[in-house]
């Protein structure tokens, strides 16, 4: 059976990261999106909430922004070192699509405190879709590893 946590789980998969999200709305299940990219390359329980970062991304749809934002995470891991363990996102829509206005909370990555799992290499639409159901969202996605 694959691993469970707290608003995410990881899927089995032989070359990429197969994870499913959930939460009680939209919001909700982005920010386990969000939790479960953190935990595939970096424990998550290592993460101090030492730093905010803002983060506001833009998507066509909802499949579109959630790639945006596993995009931005990674980036953001990538270019300023920096990984987070709490997300607080507010999604509205405009004349372009959607919008997601995130706070990230976490600090810089540190090889002496934080061990690296796995890198992200990008996300894909490859099997992406995200289900509204009675009882809240479901998002199934992929990530290249």
């Amino acid at each position: 059976m694959a691993e469970r946590s707290d608003g995410f789980r990881f899927l089995e998969h032989v070359t990429d990261a197969e994870i499913e999200a959930f939460g009680k709305n939209l919001e909700e299940a982005f920010e386990n999106a969000a939790r479960a990219i953190e935990e595939t390359m970096v424990d998550l329980k290592s993460i101090a909430k030492d730093e905010t970062k803002e983060i506001l991304v833009r998507g066509k749809d909802e499949e579109t922004l959630l790639y945006s934002w596993i995009e931005s995470l990674i980036s953001l891991q990538e270019t300023d070192g920096l990984i987070f363990s709490k997300f607080l996102c507010r999604i509205s829509k405009d004349d372009s699509g959607f919008v997601l206005r995130a706070t990230a909370i976490g600090e810089k990555f540190n090889p002496k405190k934080h061990e690296q799992k796995t890198a992200i290499k990008a996300p894909t639409f490859h099997d992406m879709n995200i289900k509204q159901r009675g009882d809240g969202v479901v998002m199934h996605f992929l990530v290249d590893l």
